[in-house]
């Protein structure tokens, strides 16, 4: 069961955050994104033709049970991963994304929700240590709904995003050592083959997403999961 989002009291002192969405929205354009026919306008989302592949990207997985083991990004049996790139300290856009997704899962029927799973992959590990990522998610989430990826290899990190299409990059730290983070603000959903079925932009309504994913888990949308 999904329980009620706990959003953290007070955001944490932080430079104020640049995100990559615009970056994000602009190469979808370009690659038909939710402008290929009738069938893929059917979602909210946007929507690669062909579907963008990630099923060999695989990251450790932090997470309770998850043991650091590598594990790929995508769903498990006829389910979904919803995968976020972002960080703890975000100081508003990663909080109210995940505050989005949770919402989403909670007003959808409980054998679909069950089958949806939530992935976090920080791009700031330094200071996204385990116990601070899970903990992160916590707020949001029940231990057995989310996935939390944090690879210190920042090499790896970048190709796990450039698989995705995404980006981040870490700002130079002021006298205080806090420093920015750019990350592109974009929730992809990933089917049991690594196939990414739709996209959501930083700002999407809950609705709006709770629909699509009811609509790929039912069979109705294309590229259904």
């Amino acid at each position: 069961m999904w329980n009620r989002v706990v959003t953290p009291s007070r955001a944490r002192p932080a430079s104020r955050v640049r995100v990559i969405a615009l970056a994000a929205l602009c190469v979808a354009a370009l690659s038909g994104c939710g402008s290929g026919g009738d069938e893929q306008a059917e979602l909210n989302g946007m929507t690669r033709t062909p579907p963008t592949e990630v099923g060999t990207v695989s990251l450790p997985d932090e997470s309770p049970g998850g043991d650091g083991r590598m594990t790929g990004l995508e769903g498990e049996g006829d389910g979904l991963m919803l995968v976020y790139f972002g960080y703890t300290s975000c100081p508003d856009v990663c909080p109210t994304t995940l505050a989005d997704l949770h919402m989403a899962l909670e007003e959808m029927p409980a054998d679909q929700a069950d089958r949806v799973e939530v992935g976090m992959v920080t791009v700031d590990p330094e200071r996204d240590t385990p116990k601070v990522l899970n903990g992160y998610l916590g707020h949001f989430f029940d231990a057995d709904g989310f996935d939390s990826f944090r690879t210190t290899d920042m090499d790896e990190l970048a190709r796990a995003e450039t698989a995705f299409g995404a980006s981040s990059k870490i700002g130079k730290p002021d006298r205080h050592g806090d420093y920015d983070v750019s990350h592109t603000a974009q929730v992809y959903a990933v089917d049991d083959t690594g196939r990414v079925l739709v996209e959501w932009p930083f700002g999407t309504p809950s609705d709006d997403i709770r629909s699509d994913l009811e609509r790929l888990l039912s069979g109705d949308g294309p590229e259904s999961a």
